[in-house]
């Protein structure tokens, strides 16, 4: 948590999906930034507290990963599963990506993904989306 906030990574090799994502959690309200990174190698150095990423005061551990899955380096899916072989539990992971192959969806969530959405910069739907994320991460 920050300052009260739900600590989010965002990980997206987009400017503007990124700014989306940004301006819906913010609209929302119960979200912080804790850090935006725009490939999957980015991402695992982060969850690591390597290189950049070792002061835990600067790069706080996050509450919930929004993770897209095309990215150069590293794809969400290699994301997924070093998470998943640092049997890391106490993150939850929402896989937001432009695909919504029925092969992605399954493939995310029997990787560990907890949810999938598809991406999207139609105001409501991401009000819609932010507010399913918040239950998600209050649940548990």
């Amino acid at each position: 948590m920050i300052h009260d906030k739900y600590a989010v990574l965002l990980v997206d090799d987009s400017d503007d999906d990124r700014h989306f994502v940004r301006r819906a959690l913010e609209r929302h309200g119960r979200f912080a930034i804790a850090a935006e990174v725009s490939d999957g190698q980015e991402a695992i150095d982060y969850l690591a507290g390597t290189g950049p990423y070792a002061d835990r005061t600067a790069c706080p551990w996050p509450d919930l990963i929004l993770l897209d899955l095309k990215m150069p380096r590293k794809n969400g899916f290699d994301v997924l599963a070093w998470i998943r072989s640092q049997h890391i539990a106490d993150v939850k992971v929402v896989v937001l990506s432009g695909s919504f192959l029925e092969q992605d969806v399954t493939q995310s969530l029997e990787m560990g993904a907890h949810g999938y959405h598809k991406k999207t910069s139609v105001r409501q739907e991401q009000l819609e989306m932010a507010s399913q994320l918040e239950q998600l991460v209050a649940g548990g």
